[in-house]
Parts: structure tokens; C-alpha cells; sequence
């Protein structure tokens, strides 16, 4: 597996964070510093892309919902951007895309905190 990264990049007042690598119990600590320290600045309105992620483990999805109620609480929300198909195939399985809003381009993802 590889190396988890995570990179960050302001779009407005939406924070696009792209993913790399493998995303499970021993990479989510750092995702959830990384969101955690955003929140308490009142940056709520995240785009997590994954693009490159290549595997995420239960530990990671979970950790997303967490982070999605969170934001949602805030005022904003954490959406997903670029799922590989077979990463999607488990969200989805686990019912997860009722909770995770899901986009295919970037301009969609961002453009959806507009409505």
C-alpha cells in the first residue's frame, strides 16, 4: 500500500483536500487532525478528493460520516470528489451515499454548496 498524503487547497471559502494513497486505521488519525483543526478555524465547507486514493478501510469511512455530521452541524458539509469505482462500490454497498454526497467533477462538488 501506499504512503497516505494529504494535500490542501483553498477554492473560495471551500477547502479542497486530495487524498493519496491508503486511507485506514493507522492514515485516519492524520485526516481527522487535518479536519479537526480546520473546523475550529470555521472552515466547514470540505471537498475531500480521491482521485488517488487507492484503498479506504471502515476506520476511514467511518471517520468520514463523523466528519460530515460534524460540518453539517456547523453550517457546512464534507462531500467526496473523483471516488475510484471499486472505493465508490463499498460506499455505496454500506449504504453510505445516503449520508456522503458523492461528485464525479470538481465544478459539481463545489457548485453543490451553493444550493
Amino acid at each position: 500500500m501506499k504512503d497516505f498524503h494529504i494535500d490542501r487547497e483553498a477554492r473560495g471559502a471551500i477547502q479542497l483536500i486530495k487524498l493519496s494513497g491508503s486511507l485506514d486505521m493507522y492514515s485516519f488519525p492524520r485526516l481527522e487532525s487535518q479536519l479537526s483543526g480546520m473546523f475550529e478555524q470555521g472552515l466547514i465547507r470540505v471537498v475531500l478528493d480521491c482521485r488517488n486514493l487507492d484503498y479506504i478501510g471502515s476506520a476511514g469511512l467511518g471517520a468520514l460520516i463523523g466528519f460530515a455530521k460534524q460540518a453539517r452541524e456547523k453550517g457546512g458539509d464534507v462531500k467526496l470528489l473523483n471516488v475510484p469505482e471499486r472505493i465508490y462500490k463499498i460506499i455505496e454497498l454500506l449504504g453510505f451515499t445516503k449520508v456522503l454526497q458523492v461528485h464525479e467533477t470538481e465544478e459539481a462538488a463545489l457548485g453543490s454548496f451553493a444550493s
